[in-house]
């Protein structure tokens, strides 16, 4: 999720309401994973009144959604949000993962993160699960401060105990992430007190040797072995195998803003500044060099209607096709400004491409900033998204059909 600010032009406000009876609440994350270990029911009827979940001590005004992730299945799901607020009188801002588990619809306090003293923001979560165990991944920007540069690092706790925590600097020799846009996570395969899992990383990096700093936008791809029977800060529970570049991009004024991928399968956004267009691509980082493709471009914001200017991309969420010869759908939201979900599509097989589109779904142009969902079981399926019209309440709708399908 990218939370830099963008100024848009005339902006078209959605203003349709939701109607919603009782439910559960609900990042990031959303953002696409692996398919479970609990297959989610063959559920793709659409007309149930939607599941309002819900923050009680959510603060208009001053908490912002960061991050929103799903484990277990359709009818049951866990759903786990994270935001952040600013403190008056310190440096850093204080960070709150919740969490609930339907049928219960309001979001519980698992974590608590108060940076007193450390500016450097958290700016996007993911879950992933495996062996009836839950993480929470979540990424923490790294500095430019003069004397005090770092590296973004990931936070890593188990839900079931988040007192404890494995950190991992995001380096790659010379090269250093620094601003998080945008995560994505997903355990392979693997053994219990071995499995593999993948970040991918869309943001800021920085290379530090040389006589020269450069900054420019990458997705990156991080690898893991966890032991998922063990504490997540024992020794060798969490380590990280390797750490690539995906794709750079070719100028420093160019902005990736979103990422979304399963296993060595990838989409990002990518905003090209010289020649002021919106691009959706996609890369296999399985083959070296990548394998990367332009599914769609447009120097209109999708999310927009007839305008030309950049698209704020803030969460990516993707549901692979269920067989080879299916399209990949890919679900973007934006800011509260621009509501609504593009959808595009891609046939990995044949490279086929379905031009990003938003949604003419009454359901769901109220998402916006953050969403997850569903992803083993094709569209159709259900998302949660934030309520673009009500801060601090996560809304279930159903993954919608690309209009070219």
């Amino acid at each position: 999720m990218n939370n830099s600010f963008i100024f848009r032009a005339g902006i078209l406000a959605f203003s349709v309401s939701l109607v919603a009876c009782g439910g559960g609440s609900g990042g990031s994350s959303n953002t696409a994973q692996e398919p479970s270990d609990n297959t989610p029911s063959d559920n793709t009827d659409n007309t149930d009144t939607p599941v309002v979940l819900s923050d009680t001590t959510w603060s208009a005004g001053t908490d912002r959604v960061l991050g929103l992730g799903f484990n277990g299945n359709s009818e049951t799901p866990e759903i786990t949000m994270m935001k952040g607020a600013p403190v008056s009188g310190q440096d850093g801002d204080v960070f709150s993962i919740r969490s609930v588990t339907y049928p219960a619809t309001e979001l519980s306090e698992i974590k608590n993160i108060d940076n007193p003293t450390d500016s450097r923001d958290f700016q996007d979560m993911d879950v992933i699960s495996h062996n009836n165990e839950s993480y929470v991944v979540a990424c923490q920007d790294g500095s430019d401060t003069p004397g005090y540069t770092s590296a973004v690092s990931l936070h890593i706790y188990k839900t079931s105990d988040t007192s404890k925590v494995a950190e991992i600097d995001l380096v790659d020799g010379s090269v250093e992430a620094r601003e998080c846009s945008e995560i994505s996570a997903g355990f392979t395969q693997g053994t219990n007190d071995a499995m593999g899992a993948v970040v991918y990383y869309a943001g800021a990096t920085m290379t530090t040797s040389g006589s020269a700093q450069y900054r420019y936008a990458r997705v990156m791809k991080v690898e893991f072995t966890i032991d998922t029977t063990a504490d997540v800060d024992a020794t060798d529970a969490v380590v990280m195998d390797d750490i690539s570049t995906v794709t750079r991009a070719s100028e420093v004024e160019d902005f990736m803003s979103g990422v979304t991928g399963f296993g060595d399968h990838v989409y990002y956004t990518y905003y090209d500044d010289s020649e002021e267009t919106n691009n959706l691509v996609y890369a296999n980082s399985g083959s070296s060099p990548a394998t990367v493709r332009n599914v769609d471009w447009s120097a209109n914001d999708p999310f927009v209607t007839g305008v030309a200017q950049q698209m704020l991309v803030k969460d990516m969420f993707v549901v692979p096709g269920e067989a080879t010869t299916d399209f990949d759908h890919i679900y973007m939201v934006s800011d509260s400004d621009a509501s609504g979900i593009v959808v595009a599509g891609y046939r990995r097989d044949m490279n086929l491409k379905q031009a990003m589109t938003l949604s003419s779904d009454t359901l769901v142009q109220n998402c916006s900033d953050v969403i997850t969902g569903v992803s083993d079981q094709g569209i159709g399926q259900k998302l949660w998204c934030h309520d673009a019209t009500d801060s601090g309440n996560i809304i279930e709708v159903y993954s919608p059909v690309h209009p070219g399908s």
